[in-house]
């Protein structure tokens, strides 16, 4: 096999393993606009003829004039009898014209994500052509995402200092990234933030303010990284 049919198949077997998100499980954002505010909904719908126990993790973004990011989530588990449809969350949000606004849906069935949907508000118009250009997996670009699964105070101040870096720095990496928490031995926790199934950083959490920012940073580093050699190996990939 030559490199060029390497190649191929590889952009092959990555648009097809993202057809598996929205088939089982769809993810669905509703919206209905009056004037300023906007009513959203989160739904489910499970298509199959099987019984699912499942999560979600419902997010709204907001980037003021300033570049400044608030982040706003609902989540929890939930059941889907055999082709059912369920409610997962609503709220109402007001429209700033000179706000950015990004809904996310997100859909979990054990670590893995069936489900997604992706809304957004005062995009602009250049952004919106190149998202319709470059949009990954099934049409969904979920780019400067990061989830949080954290179990202690620990994991939560970790993730807070993570976070405000990653907003920072600027990173909007074209993957979601998440901040994630598990139980090790005895009462301790293991830490790990995480690229889709990639451990990006992993370590044991302490109640150490200070070592908990020096761990953030070692963690954006390697972010930072992975997303610049992604983007290399893409461009790579063009070229050839």
């Amino acid at each position: 096999m030559n490199f060029k049919l390497i190649i191929l198949f590889l952009l092959v077997f990555q648009f097809s393993n993202g057809q598996f998100t929205n088939t089982q499980v769809i993810a669905k954002i509703k919206t209905e606009r009056i004037d300023d505010i906007v009513s959203v909904s989160a739904e489910a719908v499970n298509s199959t003829e099987v019984y699912k126990s499942l999560k979600y993790t419902f997010s709204i973004f907001r980037t003021d004039s300033n570049n400044k990011v608030t982040k706003n989530d609902q989540e929890g588990r939930f059941t889907l009898e055999a082709n059912e449809q369920k409610n997962l969350a609503t709220t109402s949000i007001g429209i700033d014209e000179s706000d950015k606004i990004v809904i996310l849906l997100l859909v979990y069935e054990e670590e893995t994500i069936v489900g997604k949907d992706r809304i957004a508000f005062n995009e602009e118009a250049n952004k919106k052509k190149k998202e319709e250009e470059s949009t990954e997996d099934d049409g969904i670009e979920l780019k400067g995402i990061v989830i949080e699964e954290t179990k202690t105070k620990p994991g939560k101040d970790f993730y807070e200092f993570f976070y405000n870096s990653y907003t920072l720095n600027r990173i909007n990496g074209s993957k979601i990234v998440g901040v994630y928490e598990k139980l090790s031995f005895g009462r301790s926790t293991i830490i790990q933030v995480k690229i889709e199934d990639k451990v990006i950083h992993e370590f044991l959490g302490k109640p150490d303010i200070e070592y908990l920012e020096q761990m953030s940073k070692v963690a954006i580093r390697r972010v930072y990284k992975y997303f610049k050699d992604l983007k290399k190996q893409k461009r790579d990939i063009f070229q050839y």
